[in-house]
């Protein structure tokens, strides 16, 4: 079990600047006549500050260990280290989103444009329905657009399997992207600082910091970037049926039919197929399931973001990385449990 406090000793302190968007979270709980202040502790990855927040309201002191990050995904609401005395501080947080840090576990929220949602004991602020005046930022970095997600995947899944950075031409190759673009990738990681990609032959020494990067970014993007498409099947009638099925080539499983074919304790409701495959091969996929289009259908086909594997699979199913961002998507705090014991954000 994740521990605040555990966690917040073993972080080095940063240069405690109180965020932009932080202060305006805190002016806003100060026109409620209680006393804000902020204290930085760390940066956590790049993706968020670790920090304290104390409010004094009616001659008591509240003290909330929070972290604070511009922008917050569906991912985010499940990687980011908390418990249920950890609160959220954030540019914006959008009711969906709200509703997501109750089901995850988190112990409430403040945001820049006067919502919130916090208790202890003698203090409760509930307010809804505000909407921030600023610009919430957009992820434009080489490595997480469009263009270079799976630049970024066949790197960090090849540096998995293979223990080094590929080079330049064979991302190229197995992702699809020009050589143009994933040299902005490149030269973009190893301009971060820190410094994602290390040394002559790009070593990768924060490879769990970048993987969790890549699936906030990921699932940011689905399903509007690469959309699937949901069949019926008179041959795979069940998704256990599918499970036990070979299947034809360029087919991988993702989501819950992978974790269950890889021996989680999960009963997929439906089995999404990444599929690389040209346009005849599809057909056949289709033909040798016997697939007719239903919006209902268990069979969920998806094109692949990749134009050749970048690792060998293993039991058709996709490679780690995709399977926690797949879970993910699912948006269910039992799969997320699933994910988090099974393929685990190190």
């Amino acid at each position: 079990m994740f521990n605040y406090s555990e966690h917040m000793r073993k972080l080095e302190h940063s240069d405690h600047r109180t965020p932009e968007f932080v202060g305006r979270a805190i002016s806003h709980l100060g026109e409620l006549g209680a006393h804000a202040e902020w204290t930085s502790h760390s940066d956590e990855d790049g993706r968020a500050v670790s920090g304290t927040l104390v409010i004094s309201a009616e001659g008591r002191r509240h003290e909330f260990q929070a972290l604070a990050s511009t922008t917050v995904t569906k991912a985010d609401v499940a990687m980011l280290p908390h418990d249920r005395k950890t609160i959220l501080i954030s540019e914006q947080v959008a009711p969906t989103r709200a509703l997501q840090l109750k089901d995850h576990g988190w112990g409430g929220y403040a945001d820049a444009a006067g919502n919130a949602s916090l208790r202890a004991d003698g203090l409760i602020i509930e307010i809804t329905g505000k909407r921030s005046s600023g610009t919430i930022p957009v992820a434009t970095a080489a490595p997480f657009t469009r263009a270079g997600l799976p630049v970024t995947y066949s790197l960090l899944t090849a540096n998995e399997h293979f223990g080094i950075t590929p080079s330049q031409r064979s991302l190229a190759a197995s992702s699809g992207a020009s050589l143009g673009t994933v040299n902005r990738v490149v030269r973009a990681l190893r301009e971060r600082t820190p410094s994602m990609l290390q040394g002559k032959h790009n070593q990768l020494p924060r490879a769990s910091a970048l993987e969790r990067e890549w699936i906030s970014a990921y699932t940011a993007m689905q399903p509007s970037i690469w959309p699937e498409e949901r069949f019926t099947s008179t041959v795979w009638r069940t998704p256990a049926e599918l499970l036990e099925a070979s299947l034809p080539p360029n087919a991988l499983l993702g989501s819950e039919a992978a974790a269950a074919r890889l021996g989680a304790p999960i009963r997929p409701a439906s089995v999404l197929i990444h599929f690389d495959g040209d346009t005849r091969a599809r057909r056949e996929l289709i033909q040798e399931g016997r697939l007719r289009r239903a919006d209902d259908g268990l069979i969920r086909v998806r094109p692949a973001f990749w134009k050749f594997s970048p690792v060998p699979t293993f039991n058709q199913t996709a490679p780690r990385l995709l399977v926690r961002a797949d879970l993910l998507l699912e948006d269910d705090p039992h799969i997320d449990e699933i994910r988090t014991e099974y393929f685990g954000d190190e």
